[in-house]
């Protein structure tokens, strides 16, 4: 298998990507759901956090200092993601999470871990991102933070989903924020994944479940 064949396998593995009958926030019936909440070990998140290093590596090596988490699935995220870029790639990156309210008492506000005391560039690390809504309240937030330069958003799936204006919302994220925007996968390698019988048969997948996926992509793809 290849890069992207192996993240594939690894996401089903891991029950965080299952294939049947969905509906997504959106309300719309899918036949494949993605979940990074299903990475419960401590060996899944570990591996998880090495797609999302090497990922990193290739897109935004040399241009952040800081990993970005939002609340809640973001934060063991950014926190294994920083870990991996340590002890891989001798990247000692900083790393913040936000909480969901301020904290009244103690050092007080919204945010954990490095507090942006000079300018910095962030990358965002997210795990899937379907109509970009956490994206746009992490801009925004971050938007408030003066030394918070936003350089980038890297997530694990990329739906590639059309929204009302016929874009992804990845696309429409880069082309609002002026951004880079990557995934470690998108739907196009889910489905060379699928297209290959080995693999088909390697994670037990529903009958069928090609051509339904094909149906989804023409139905709701974006360009």
């Amino acid at each position: 298998m290849n890069n992207t064949d192996t993240f594939v396998h690894f996401l089903v593995e891991s029950g965080a990507l299952k294939f049947g009958n969905f509906v997504t926030k959106s309300g719309r019936e899918t036949p494949y759901f993605i979940n990074t909440g299903e990475f419960r070990t401590g060996a899944s998140l570990s591996k998880l956090a090495e797609f999302y290093a090497a990922a990193f590596m290739v897109h935004f090596d040399g241009k952040a200092q800081n990993l970005y988490g939002p609340a809640y699935k973001g934060i063991p995220l950014c926190a294994a993601t920083a870990m991996k870029l340590s002890d891989v790639y001798a990247q000692n990156l900083t790393f913040t999470y936000n909480r969901k309210e301020v904290k009244d008492h103690g050092e007080g506000g919204s945010l954990v871990g490095y507090k942006y005391s000079e300018k910095t560039n962030v990358v965002i690390i997210e795990d899937v991102i379907t109509a970009g809504t956490s994206v746009n309240e992490t801009m925004q937030a971050l938007s408030q933070i003066e030394n918070a330069n936003v350089v980038g958003l890297l997530i694990s799936v990329d739906r590639k989903e059309k929204l009302e204006n016929g874009k992804s919302a990845l696309q429409t994220v880069q082309d609002e924020y002026g951004i880079e925007a990557h995934s470690i996968v998108n739907i196009n390698d889910i489905i060379a994944f699928l297209e290959n019988e080995e693999n088909r048969k390697a994670i037990n997948a529903p009958e069928g479940i090609l051509e339904r996926v094909y149906a989804y992509r023409e139905k709701w793809g974006a360009v």
